[in-house]
């Protein structure tokens, strides 16, 4: 008996606070306006500044010929003999110029890399974040063993924020968001290293962004 009767006592607070009306505190509050500051400059210059603040680095080429120069360039920079790229498209691609390089990836065999080039999803402009999923990485473990990352991008997957970039990604997998996703920084490969290997040395990364689109890339 009691503890209906103080079951009620609780139910007819909550009908009392349902039925009251509080007066809305901000009733000048816009909710259709947008919450970040319109970027001053554009989406390239804006993820650039983002990105290589964070310690990452950013090339912008024209075109298939100036990717395959600025991928040499950044092998010749930093002595890559030893490159590994598993995506199909640009394998074929590699395989297009004569570019050497190693298209399957071993864990058991591979154990040091010394660069691994990937697709992305997108990239996210505020913030200089790069949308990675398991599709492009394709084994977490060829990420533990690599000494770089480069990703290559097209201009339109420049994305402006976050919330626009999982929509974007949602639309590209055909209404279904990969199971997993990884939102990464030029620290990601300390990330993921690190968690595997206390005494992992220092990663570094590079996005080579192209335009205009190329659908074979």
């Amino acid at each position: 008996m009691d503890e209906s009767t103080n079951r009620e006592k609780v139910l007819k607070k909550v009908r009392s606070a349902l039925i009251a009306k509080t007066p809305n505190p901000y009733p000048n509050l816009d909710m259709d306006k947008g919450v970040y500051n319109s970027m001053s400059y554009s989406p390239e210059v804006q993820f650039a500044e983002n990105f290589t603040q964070q310690g990452g680095q950013f090339v912008l080429c024209n075109g298939r010929v100036e990717l395959m120069e600025t991928i040499l360039g950044v092998c010749d920079a930093n002595d890559f003999t030893e490159v590994v790229c598993v995506d199909r498209n640009l394998s074929a691609f590699f395989d297009e110029f004569e570019f050497p390089h190693q298209s399957v990836f071993s864990e058991d065999d591979d154990t040091d890399i010394q660069a691994v080039i990937i697709p992305c999803e997108c990239l996210v402009v505020r913030n200089g974040l790069i949308v990675l999923s398991e599709d492009n990485i394709y084994q977490k473990a060829l990420l533990r063993v690599t000494q770089h990352l480069v990703i290559i991008a097209h201009t339109q997957q420049l994305i402006p924020d976050m919330t626009e970039a999982l929509a974007y990604v949602r639309y590209q997998n055909d209404s279904n968001v990969p199971s997993e996703l990884y939102f990464a920084t030029p620290n990601f490969l300390n990330q993921i290293q690190n968690a595997v290997a206390a005494n992992a040395s220092v990663k570094s990364m590079t996005v080579i962004l192209i335009q205009p689109y190329d659908s074979e890339l």
